[in-house]
Parts: C-alpha cells; sequence; structure tokens
C-alpha cells in the first residue's frame, strides 16, 4: 500500500510539473502577452534576438524585424533553400501593442528565398518546429 501511494504521489507532481505551450501555425501565430511596458519588452526582445546573431533591420514605435543568415539544417529549410538562387535569410517581424497593464507582441518567421532579388519570396516557418521555437523564445520575456 506504501508504494502504491508513492507512486501514485510521484505520478502527480511529475503530471503537475508538465507545461503545455501555445499551438503554433501560419493561423495561430507566436504570442505572448507580458504585464512589462512596451519600450522594455521591445528591447529585451531585440537584446535576446541579437544575442542570436540576429540584425535588426526595422525598428519602429510598434514593430521590430530582425534577420539572419539561414542555415538548411532541417528538412522543412532544406526544401525550400533549395529553390532559392541566394543564400536564404530568416526574417522576423514582431509586432507590440498595448494594452491594459502591459503589451502584447504577436510575431510571424519566414524564410526568405531569393533575397533582395525581384523574385523574393517568403516561406513561413510557423508550421515548422521553428515557430515553436519562436514561441518559446517570446515566452522568456515575461
Amino acid at each position: 500500500m506504501k508504494k502504491l501511494f508513492t507512486i501514485l504521489v510521484a505520478t502527480m507532481m511529475l503530471a503537475a510539473c508538465q507545461t503545455t505551450s501555445a499551438q503554433v501555425s501560419s493561423k495561430q501565430p507566436p504570442r505572448v502577452v507580458t504585464d512589462k511596458p512596451l519600450a522594455a519588452t521591445k528591447n529585451a526582445l531585440i537584446k535576446e534576438f541579437k544575442d542570436r546573431g540576429f540584425k535588426v533591420v526595422r525598428n519602429s514605435s510598434n514593430t521590430v524585424v530582425v534577420e539572419q543568415i539561414l542555415t538548411p539544417n532541417s528538412s522543412e529549410r532544406k526544401q525550400h533553400a533549395s529553390a532559392s538562387s541566394g543564400v536564404p535569410r530568416g526574417q522576423i517581424s514582431m509586432r507590440f501593442a498595448r494594452i491594459q497593464g502591459g503589451t502584447q507582441v504577436t510575431a510571424t518567421y519566414d524564410m526568405l528565398l531569393n533575397p533582395g532579388k525581384s523574385n523574393q519570396q517568403r516561406v513561413t516557418l510557423l508550421d515548422s518546429p521553428d515557430g515553436a521555437r519562436l514561441q518559446i523564445l517570446l515566452d522568456s520575456v515575461k
């Protein structure tokens, strides 16, 4: 009986420790709501992306766009990168909105094929594991 009780308690503790992350897709993009002011949230995210090798290409009052050369290291990326005549880039666009008591951030993540050329194309990476990783990064600024 003591063993059964111990197993039951351990199982309940493990179940309580599990975290569920929001489902991310091109139809439901990564989003986070924080109680921090807009400027502080924006600066924290810019720092996080710079630390990961991204370069800020646009910074306005309510939008930040960061870019990075994308290495085709996953099957999703390889499939699309083979169609690019240049080195593909990853571009993350974040929109900031003031809400009651804090800031809401909504993001997109695209692979730019043929970057800087007239036939440049965008392919969303939100339907890949990259979308979930972006959500985790956004959650880290809460």
